[in-house]
This record gives structure tokens, C-alpha cells and sequence, in this order.
């Protein structure tokens, strides 16, 4: 049966909930979070302070507290009817802290809180406003760093590729280098390329802006899936690049100013050098969305 906003009311296991009510309910939970999770996410915060590889997870909560404020219009016209389905997305949240804790499996535990922050909206708002706001939580997951098994099966496998094409590159330019498995001999220095230099920093950053990128701006289906992907080219291209110039710049003015302070900036001009690229692929889509869009008969 349909009511007069044209939505359908309570059904079996859900509730109505008016949202007036809800902000000492939210205060008390976000206190018991607060107190169950107090030394896991202090530890994620030093982890993201220590680890560049994960610098970006500072942004990640703020950018997912922004996409909620930015639809808060439409949030507030949905029906706030609880689900205990919510019930069970909790519990079993509570279960993954719980295998992570007797694992010491921190991206189970970190994940945990997640999945329960997934259960609570879902049992005091319902399906409506879960939905809702759907995309903020799973966004979430990237401010929680990769297991360590997985993070260098991705590594590993990128270094040898992460020395090869910067050792082509400079072949190219006509500078005699040595190949050594993820280690670059030149005349006057030699780069090994590390895990931290194998792109895998980049990479993550880039992926997760492009997924936010895609979200905001770009229509659901191909668009998404091709500027998404392209990530992974451009910061294979981008990280050997990096690599090219520390090679050149040790070559012409020695090993000093190949490290250090240029190293440190070189990288940051080429992770601005890969947002200019996916800016190009954006506007590559929005002019083949127009040239697809078809012209109206008159």
C-alpha cells in the first residue's frame, strides 16, 4: 500500500523513525564506537601519518562526511524506517573484530568498524537511506590499508616492470644503462627501484581520486570503467618518468642531486603530471559522451 509521498510503509521487520530524536542515540553510539575501537584507530592514525603509502586516508572520512552533507536534501526526504537486517550486518561486523582480534589481523579489525557503521544505519534508518548513502561507506575501505600478503603480491610483481621501462626509456634517449632485476646501473649512479618506487603509492592514491572523481561527475556504465582503469597506465607511465629523471638528472649533475630533495619533489611533480592525465581522459569521455549523444530530429 502506498502512502501519500509515494512511499510504501513499514513492512515486515522495519519500523518508522523520525529523525528529530536521533542525536543523543547517535551520541551514545558514537561513544561505545569510540571505546571499542579507540586503539584500533589510533593505530590506523599513526599508520597513515608514518606510511606513505596510506597519507591519502586522512582525506578518505572527510570526502565520505562531504558526499553525506552534499545529498543531505535528499537524505532527509526518505523515510527513516529501521531494518533488522541491520541487526545481522552488525553482528556480523562484531564477528569480523572478532576473528581479526584473535588473528591480530588489523585489516579485519579496521574493516569491522565499517561493516558495523554499514549495520547501524541500516537498523535505525532502513533500506531507503542505506542506500542513500551506499557509496560514502564503501568508500570508506580506502583509508584502511592492505593486508601485508596482498600489498606485496601487488609490489612484486610491479618492481621488475617498474625498472624495465625506465631502463628502455633511457636505452632510447641514448644513455648506456644496465639492467638487474629491479636494480638500474648507469654510468654515474645506479637506482634500485624499491617497493615505495615501484608506483604502488601512486597507484592507490590515484585509483581511489579516480573513483571519486568518476562518482561525482561521470555517468553510470563505460565512462566510469574506462576512467577508473586508466589509473593503471598513467601511473605506470607516470612512475617511470619519475624514475627517467632521476636517472638524467644523476647523469648531468651527479648522485647528489639525483636524491634527496629532487627525489622528494620529482615525485610530486609527477603525481600532479598523473592528475593532468586523468583530467585529459575526463574530457576525452565528456567529448565522445557528446559526439555519441544523438542529434534530435527537428
Amino acid at each position: 500500500m502506498n502512502v501519500g509521498n509515494g512511499l510504501s510503509e513499514p513492512g515486515a521487520g522495519e519500523w518508522s523513525f523520525r529523525l528529530g530524536p536521533v542525536a543523543p542515540v547517535v551520541a551514545l553510539i558514537g561513544v561505545v564506537l569510540l571505546a571499542v575501537y579507540w586503539k584500533i584507530l589510533r593505530a590506523l592514525v599513526i599508520q597513515w601519518w608514518d606510511d606513505a603509502n596510506y597519507s591519502h586516508g586522512f582525506l578518505v572520512p572527510l570526502f565520505c562526511l562531504y558526499l553525506v552533507w552534499r545529498q543531505r536534501a535528499y537524505l532527509q526526504r526518505l523515510p527513516a524506517r529501521g531494518s533488522l537486517i541491520g541487526l545481522a550486518v552488525i553482528l556480523s561486523g562484531i564477528g569480523v573484530l572478532l576473528v581479526g582480534d584473535l588473528g591480530a589481523d588489523n585489516f579485519l579489525m579496521r574493516s569491522s568498524l565499517i561493516v558495523v557503521l554499514a549495520g547501524l544505519v541500516l537498523f535505525h534508518l532502513g533500506r531507503h537511506v542505506f542506500r542513500g548513502v551506499l557509496f560514502p561507506l564503501a568508500f570508506l575501505f580506502f583509508m584502511v590499508p592492505l593486508p601485508g600478503v596482498i600489498f606485496y603480491a601487488i609490489t612484486s610483481p610491479q618492481q621488475p616492470l617498474a625498472a624495465g621501462q625506465p631502463a628502455w626509456m633511457l636505452d632510447l634517449l641514448g644513455i648506456p644503462v644496465l639492467l638487474d632485476g629491479n636494480v638500474i646501473h648507469l654510468a654515474q649512479l645506479t637506482l634500485g627501484v624499491t617497493e615505495a618506487c615501484s608506483g604502488i603509492r601512486s597507484l592507490i592514491a590515484l585509483f581511489a581520486a579516480a573513483v571519486a572523481w568518476a562518482y561525482l561527475l561521470l555517468p553510470v556504465g563505460w565512462p566510469m570503467l574506462v576512467f577508473v582503469a586508466s589509473t593503471l597506465p598513467i601511473t605506470i607511465f607516470a612512475n617511470a618518468a619519475r624514475v627517467v629523471l632521476t636517472g638524467l638528472i644523476g647523469q648531468q649533475f651527479g648522485v647528489d642531486y639525483a636524491t634527496g630533495f629532487f627525489h622528494e619533489f620529482a615525485g610530486l611533480v609527477i603525481y600532479a603530471f598523473a592528475f593532468l592525465c586523468l583530467a585529459g581522459v575526463y574530457s576525452l569521455l565528456l567529448l565522445v559522451g557528446r559526439a555519441r549523444t544523438p542529434v534530435p530530429s527537428p
